[in-house]
């Protein structure tokens, strides 16, 4: 799969998502991007870029924090999922959000452009994370930073849970092997970001405790994220297989109230600008 293919394929993926990406009930982006905005700590009057916006989860208390004095521009490849965060900002009359459409790979704005750029949960996702690090921190002032959050950790039942559904994937459609990533520990994170022309100034763990009702309801939040990649790729009549499968590794974390209660650490890094700058694209 080229790196486009694999661009479009996920955008397509949260696309469809975008109607129910984050409205299923289930605490998970929100408290991330809560987090990750905490940590950038804004400042009132900031000029930010929100990086695969979503439907808001980080756009939104970002733009609590810069105030009415600042700006905050969304951007994801997404359609739908532009006009669906454009119109709820718009009902809470936030004025100083802009919701467009824009490559998350390569953003298009004028150099140094931001005092902040967020990425939440979306920079792993790229084909070229790392030349997508170079582009942020071109569009950074002098004193600017950037805050990603990226996984850290994922609960150990929703990875079996994840490998049951797998499982029943057709011969032709194996789930992908996992391989070394730039951003699987605080080391690579850190080398990754220098690569980019960034200096990481923290890295910060957090943990987000989800609750579901029953395995239908962790399906339907599959469905309504990333998850819906593979789970578009089982076979109709296999789906309720794998449904039983996935629900028999997830009555392991059924918590004492009822619910189904999955725990995920991600980590939110603050990084800024080299002295100099990332070399202009031209020299690379």
């Amino acid at each position: 799969m080229t790196s486009s293919t694999r661009s479009n394929s996920i955008v397509e993926v949260f696309e469809q998502a975008a109607s129910s990406y984050d409205r299923t009930g289930v605490s998970y982006f929100e408290p991330f991007g809560t987090a990750l905005v905490g940590c950038a700590g804004i400042r009132p009057g900031e000029r930010v870029l929100d990086i695969g916006c979503g439907r808001g989860a980080v756009l939104f208390p970002a733009a609590a924090a810069t105030g009415p004095t600042g700006h905050v521009t969304g951007i994801d490849l997404a359609p739908t999922m532009v006009k669906l965060t454009a119109d709820d900002a718009a009902r809470a009359g936030l004025t100083q959000v802009e919701v467009r459409v824009g490559d998350a790979q390569q953003p298009s704005f004028p150099l140094h452009s931001f005092d902040v750029v967020l990425a939440g949960m979306v920079v792993f996702l790229l084909p070229e994370p790392e030349q997508a690090l170079r582009a942020y921190a071109r569009l950074l002032r002098p004193t600017g930073r950037l805050v990603m959050s990226t996984p850290g950790a994922y609960d150990p039942a929703f990875v079996a849970a994840m490998d049951a559904l797998a499982a029943h994937l057709p011969v032709e459609q194996p789930p992908p092997a996992p391989t070394a990533g730039p951003f699987d520990d605080e080391q690579t994170i850190t080398a990754t970001m220098a690569a980019a022309g960034l200096d990481v100034v923290a890295i910060s763990e957090h943990r987000v405790e989800s609750g579901f009702h029953d395995v239908n309801h962790w399906m339907r939040w599959m469905w309504s994220h990333g998850g819906r990649a593979l789970l578009q790729h089982l076979p109709a009549d296999r789906l309720d297989a794998a449904t039983d499968d996935a629900a028999q590794v997830l009555e392991s974390v059924r918590a004492p109230e009822g619910d189904l209660t999955l725990t995920t650490v991600g980590r939110v890094t603050v990084a800024v600008p080299q002295p100099g700058g990332p070399a202009p694209a031209a020299a690379r």
